[in-house]
């Protein structure tokens, strides 16, 4: 007979978070909120600016995938972090963002929309990639994916405040650049964030410094490649799910703007537990079972989503998706963190990093030419296939749980 204690014993904390744990996960915290409210207005205001602008959907599923496309240029970032340190790489990253996404309240046409989200792009991936890495090398081993999951939970709740300040775009003359430019107002923090974030003590103790090029030899090549091509597939599927989760409700499914919110937030809330649930599951039933559940619980919800019309099923599948897709980011990113050298963390975490910005990008460039043609429910199933490629390179790739980062 199963004890009930047997089936929890995955979910339950083998190790305390210590009080330096909780400050560092604080700063983080605050670190990822602010990347989630200025990342997430893009995609929350697309309907408004879609029109604003004169551009179609297909349109700006192409004008938002070559933004992404820039981003690029978080691999040197990245690089960079691992000669000075993560911390002035990171902040310097989050500075670029915020600015980036407010410049692109005051774009005359989508040619500077675009640049302004490109810019944006570069600060979000080299944010989203340094804060994972900062988080895995500082925090006590036994609570890595956990406390990884507290920052992507703060990415969530920034990326759930750039919906509620949706009905914005309909209360004042300035329309979607009015909430598009809120996340400005961030900035104040930065300088808090520069003193108090703490650099990792790994790079003190590292003597190895390998070169940038042997991230691509042997068996860290083969790594890199299965973590690398896993995130490109996944997130060509859920950037565009992502991308045009309000045009769904609003343009497609006729919901109100105050209605498009409370399914978005709702299914959000609930699915955030993901994060925890990812965590906890990642530090005790390993990272890459973990990984591979969650991709699958994202896919069915993300496909539900285009699917269903019935308003208490719509909500479901936004829920399962987002269970999904936020149980995956503790366990995806603990498991890339143990899998490279410290001199090589930052590095492949960008670059890994990027190449899922790409898949986004790839999958709204795809959407460029069967949405419009096929509809969005065709292009997310066969998106959709990629999802399960995705899981599969996971699978190939070795169980890290209770490594430690000094003997990677």
């Amino acid at each position: 007979m199963i004890r009930p204690l047997t089936l929890l014993r995955p979910f339950l904390p083998r190790h305390p978070l210590t009080s330096d744990d909780r400050w560092v996960i604080g700063l983080m915290w605050a670190a990822g909120m602010a990347m989630g409210w200025a990342q997430g207005e893009a995609s929350s205001l697309l309907p408004f600016t879609r029109l604003d602008l004169d551009v179609t959907e297909g349109g700006m599923s192409l004008l938002l995938g070559l933004a992404r496309l820039a981003a690029f240029a978080a691999v040197a970032v990245g690089m960079a972090a691992d000669r000075i340190g993560r911390r002035r790489p990171l902040v310097a990253a989050l500075t670029l963002l915020l600015v980036a996404n407010g410049a692109s309240a005051l774009a005359t046409g989508p040619t500077s929309y675009g640049v302004a989200q490109a810019l944006a792009r570069i600060g979000g991936a080299s944010v989203s990639a340094l804060g994972v890495v900062v988080l895995a090398e500082v925090v006590s081993p036994g609570v890595r994916a956990y406390a990884i999951s507290f920052f992507g939970a703060a990415a969530s709740l920034g990326a759930g405040l750039s919906v509620m300040t949706l009905p914005l775009a309909n209360a004042t003359e300035l329309g979607w650049r009015l909430p598009h430019a809120l996340p400005l107002l961030l900035i104040l923090a930065l300088p808090f964030l520069w003193r108090r974030i703490p650099e990792s003590p790994l790079l003190d103790r590292s003597t190895l410094r390998l070169p940038w090029g042997d991230l691509l030899r042997g068996e860290r090549r083969r790594r890199f490649l299965l973590v690398g091509i896993a995130g490109l597939l996944a997130s060509a599927f859920s950037a565009v799910g992502l991308a045009f989760t309000t045009e769904r409700l609003i343009g497609d499914l006729g919901y109100s703007a105050g209605a498009a919110v409370l399914v978005t937030v709702g299914g959000g809330t609930i699915g955030g537990a993901g994060f925890f649930v990812g965590g906890r599951l990642a530090d005790g039933w390993g990272r890459r079972p973990t990984a591979i559940l969650s991709l699958g619980l994202a896919l069915v919800g993300g496909l539900a989503l285009y699917r269903v019309t019935d308003p208490l099923l719509v909500a479901a599948a936004a829920a399962v998706s987002a269970f999904g897709s936020f149980a995956f980011i503790p366990a995806g990113g603990a498991h890339r963190s143990e899998l490279f050298p410290t001199s090589l963390r930052a590095a492949a975490g960008s670059a890994a990093s990027y190449l899922a910005t790409v898949g986004s990008a790839l999958g709204l460039l795809v959407g460029t030419f069967t949405i419009d043609r096929y509809g969005l429910p065709s292009t997310m199933t066969f998106l959709g296939f990629g999802m399960v490629a995705a899981a599969l390179l996971t699978l190939a790739l070795p169980e890290t749980l209770g490594g430690d980062l000094t003997d990677t």
